[in-house]
């Protein structure tokens, strides 16, 4: 990975299998936009339309969401969209999503936790982001 803020928690069985990811910038800011750039390698054909996302975020051990969506309505939910093929064949894909983090975000580290699977139920990404939004000094 390019940066610490995302873990790749899946394995070898997982149908995307994370290459490389990197956030710019790797310190997010309320109010301001985060890039990020993924690579990963796709063992099969995938309807990234139907892919379902478990999506968490806690500070702390107190849960602040937990919330399924399908992928396209968890990137929308931030400010981005899927672009490209939606049903890409196996091998390599790329996105880059520009995410808006809302100024009223509040000041935190936050922990996220996103586990997808594809529409036949198989594993399709288990990720782990640590967001850090505590003011710099």
């Amino acid at each position: 990975m390019a940066t610490d803020l995302v873990e790749d928690r899946g394995d070898e069985t997982y149908v995307a299998r994370i290459r490389d990811i990197t956030v710019t910038p790797s310190f997010p800011e309320p109010g301001k936009p985060l890039r990020c750039d993924l690579t990963a390698e796709l063992t099969e054909q995938v309807d990234l339309t139907q892919v379902v996302c478990q999506f968490q975020v806690k500070i702390g051990i107190v849960t602040l969401i937990r919330k399924t969506f399908t992928l396209p309505d968890l990137l929308k939910q931030f400010g981005a969209e899927l672009t490209g093929d939606l049903r890409p064949a196996a091998g390599e894909w790329k996105q880059s999503w520009t995410f808006n983090l809302p100024r009223e975000v509040p000041k935190g580290d936050f922990r996220l936790y996103l586990q997808s699977f594809t529409e036949d139920d198989k594993d399709f990404c288990d990720l782990f982001i640590h967001a850090d939004l505590r003011p710099r000094r």
